[in-house]
């Protein structure tokens, strides 16, 4: 039992290091932050254990628990808002923050719902976000309506928009990330990541009276599993399908470290574009990484994390075939205040929509 309660102890501390160790130096250490919750729970077991049996070398495991639970308010929060104000939308005061990876507004009908795009449409006019920010963007320059879906939120939210395309197909189809403010837009900046593909961030500064604030929209790298990856996963320990398991795991593990490796590029060059900041910064995105990663941890150091501040429950914003994760977020200075963050659970995409109130000094 001891030497389980070791074997466990190791894990968990290497889930604690991913947050500060960058997977371009040790990029194993990022598996273990993904499994951070799990680990935590078998430590707390082990704990309890070696707790009844009184026994001295309960007392190390217990630091490592402490140390873990310090990490529990960024996976999940219990928050009880009474007041008015927690539940009151945007005000005179505040703006309505919403991020939202539509998955290409269902292009390719993965729902098999033709209606899926008219649904986001109504969520959005329901919501009414003042400032809301896309990844996973697609407009067309068709002359079909069904296709034109910049002219078609411009006239929805009745806003400005900022919008970086990263691929063109045929002249006419675009595919990138969108950011769409009812507040006027005095300023527009796009950053491409040097690795080659549809990663980006861009910020907009907007105009709330007399505060400019600087909103930051991104889409950090992606693991960017195939379908043969998604169906090894799946059929893991069915016997009566033949498969590799030895270089189907290989291949999940080659692109795990690939997409860590970028991401920790990426989120560098982020911060130290959020740093420099004249503004309060608002972020907005999809960062691929749970909040015990080391992107998570590198952009909290200097903003804080709404769901933390008002959220309840897990947060989890992915909706895909693997196990929930929140990889959603929205960020802000902490010079702002936030309140009634949300995550609807709309079957829209294979990622909920989150929003808050940010309250401008």
């Amino acid at each position: 039992m001891w030497f389980f309660s070791i074997v466990a102890m190791l894990g968990l501390l290497f889930s604690l290091l991913a947050a500060y160790v960058s997977p371009s130096s040790i990029w194993w250490l990022a598996l273990f932050g993904l499994a951070f919750g799990p680990l935590l729970l078998v430590n707390s077991l082990f704990l309890i254990y070696w707790a009844l049996l009184r026994n001295k070398k309960g007392f190390i495991i217990l630091v490592l628990v402490l140390v873990g639970l310090t990490r529990i308010p960024g996976m999940f929060r219990l928050h009880f808002g009474n007041s008015k104000q927690e539940t009151e939308s945007a005000d005179s005061k505040s703006i309505k923050v919403m991020s939202f990876n539509v998955r290409l507004f269902n292009l390719y009908n993965w729902f098999h719902n033709t209606e899926t795009r008219n649904m986001i449409f109504e969520f959005l006019k329901k919501e009414s976000p003042d400032v809301v920010c896309f990844q996973e963007f697609y407009s067309s320059d068709r002359k079909d309506p069904g296709y034109r879906n910049e002219d078609t939120l411009r006239k929805l939210l009745k806003a400005y928009s900022h919008i970086e395309y990263t691929l063109s197909l045929r002249k006419t189809d675009h595919w990138g990330i969108a950011t769409y403010s009812k507040y006027p837009i005095i300023n527009k900046q796009s950053v491409h990541f040097q690795e080659r593909g549809g990663n980006i961030f861009i910020y907009t500064d907007i105009v709330k009276g007399k505060d400019t604030i600087r909103v930051f929209n991104t889409h950090l790298e992606s693991v960017r599993f195939k379908w043969e990856d998604y169906k090894f996963i799946e059929n893991l320990g069915n016997d009566e399908v033949k498969q590799d398991e030895f270089e189907g795991g290989m291949k999940i593990l080659r692109r795990l470290k690939r997409a860590y490796v970028k991401r920790a590029n990426q989120v560098n060059v982020l911060h130290d574009t959020i740093h420099s900041s004249p503004y309060p910064v608002l972020l907005c995105g999809d960062f691929n990484d749970t909040p015990s990663s080391f992107a998570y941890s590198i952009l909290a150091d200097d903003l804080k994390d709404a769901f933390k501040e008002s959220g309840s429950g897990f947060g989890t914003t992915y909706a895909g075939p693997f196990p929930s994760f929140r990889i959603d977020y929205i960020f802000h200075d902490k010079r702002l205040k936030s309140r009634n963050f949300q995550t609807h659970k709309a079957d829209l995409s294979d990622h909920y929509a989150i929003s808050c109130v940010v309250q401008v000094p």
